[in-house]
């Protein structure tokens, strides 16, 4: 390269539509996948701040309730879901960041329109919780399920209801299916109310981002969930426009729960320490994440090509923009072109809001993830268009994980592996 001369610059996709089918579904199940790293980024941080380990059950419940019946009609609007039966109810459960494939190991058992069951044969979020005692496990199956249920129940039809057969504490303690339940839709209950901050999320332009499927040639496999609910649904199933799309709509699930989580916070503890506990939980997940999406695409090598592609995919970055990732010797530069001008709101709730006012903690976090020799070098905005880059060092000391992701390795939603095969 001649003096003055700029590197010659290389860019790799920006959508999920651009990767390969073999690579594309173990992308969509670890996209899925993060909506369990969520809580586990942040619940521990919230008894810290609160000195009270009961704090988690009210801030889990509202922000689900808060998120899911927004994500949920999302997903309908999507994939075609019509009609407000159980079948319609169970179809988006399917394909609900709650329900990470294969970590949430559900059965499911549709009797009527009214009426259907599913259980749990693996639950990843119970074994998490069991060795921390009884009353940890009564919070999450009892105090936190019964409204959240509900609340993704009511995006579908406000008079369901889901209730257990039975749930744990398990009896005996290696019960299995870890638990079973009932969902139901008589005409005669009251109907179940949003919460009451579900239309302040809806509202949100991250709400609002359009999301279809790209043209597919030779489509194979389904390309919307209009027929029949089926008992053994799997992403493989899909077509891989279609697997894109929901793979794209699970970042925004993803996106609207951490919206949800700070306005929930923000309500117990105030603008600034909400914001720090939601670039704490931004930090945690993106580490987790940005390493699990690594393993993914075959980029554990290190490097900037590594980096450029985690970043192009990765689930912690909002979903609404254009990404490019290019890459020119000992750097990474990640373009993000909001599709809506609006993203780009300073005051945006959760970790969209971190990113536009220049925190860099989760972007660094999900790159020395990657690439430990990465550093966060440039942010900028031009022209309604974000600019990041980060530099990998030579000689630079490795990166260890960030403090915030301390919590982390005791989940075991961080080492869990899926079975590809089986998910096709």
């Amino acid at each position: 390269m001649q003096d003055g001369q700029e590197p010659e610059m290389s860019s790799t996709p920006s959508t999920f539509d651009d990767l390969p089918r073999a690579v594309l579904l173990p992308v969509a199940l670890e996209t899925m996948h993060v909506g369990h790293l969520l809580d586990r980024a942040l619940m521990p941080h919230v008894v810290i701040a609160t000195k009270n380990v009961a704090a988690v059950e009210g801030v889990a419940i509202l922000e689900w309730m808060g998120a899911s019946p927004v994500y949920t009609g999302r997903m309908r609007r999507l994939m075609g879901i019509e009609g407000d039966g159980v079948d319609a109810i169970m179809k988006a459960l399917q394909l609900d960041v709650g329900f990470p494939h294969q970590y949430m190991d559900v059965g499911w058992r549709l009797l009527d329109a009214r009426h259907g069951e599913f259980w749990l044969r693996h639950c990843g979020a119970l074994l998490d919780v069991e060795p921390h005692g009884e009353e940890r496990v009564v919070g999450m199956c009892h105090h936190i399920e019964d409204p959240t249920f509900d609340a993704t129940a009511y995006a579908t039809n406000p008079r369901a209801r889901i209730r257990p057969i039975h749930r744990p504490p398990r009896v005996p303690a290696d019960r299995t299916p870890h638990c079973h339940w009932t969902i139901e839709i008589d005409p005669a209950n009251e109907p179940v109310s949003a919460a009451a901050h579900t239309s302040t999320v809806a509202a949100l332009p991250l709400a609002r981002i359009e999301n279809h499927c790209a043209p597919e040639s030779t489509p194979h496999g389904m390309t919307n969930y209009a027929g029949p609910f089926d008992p053994e649904f799997r992403l493989g199933r899909l077509s891989s426009a279609t697997l894109a799309a929901v793979a794209r709509e699970f970042q925004a699930q993803v996106h609207l729960l951490s919206c949800s989580a700070e306005i929930t916070l923000v309500e117990r503890l105030g603008c600034a320490k909400a914001r720090d506990l939601i670039s704490t939980q931004w930090i945690a997940a993106s580490w987790i994440a940005a390493k699990r999406l690594a393993t993914a695409l075959g980029q554990t090598g290190g490097g900037t090509h590594a980096v450029a592609a985690v970043l192009r995919g990765l689930a912690t970055l909002p979903p609404g923009f254009h990404r490019s990732a290019e890459v020119s010797d000992d750097r990474v530069r990640l373009g993000l072109e909001p599709v809506n001008p609006d993203l780009l709101d300073p005051e945006h709730p959760g970790w969209l809001g971190l990113l536009v006012r220049g925190a860099q903690g989760g972007l660094e976090a999900a790159a020395q993830a990657v690439e430990p020799r990465a550093r966060f070098t440039d942010f900028s905005m031009h022209a309604g268009r974000l600019s990041i880059e980060f530099t990998v060092e030579p000689g630079a000391a490795p990166a260890v994980a960030p403090p915030a992701a301390a919590f982390m390795r005791l989940s075991t939603a961080t080492s869990f592996v899926f079975d590809v095969e089986r998910a096709r």
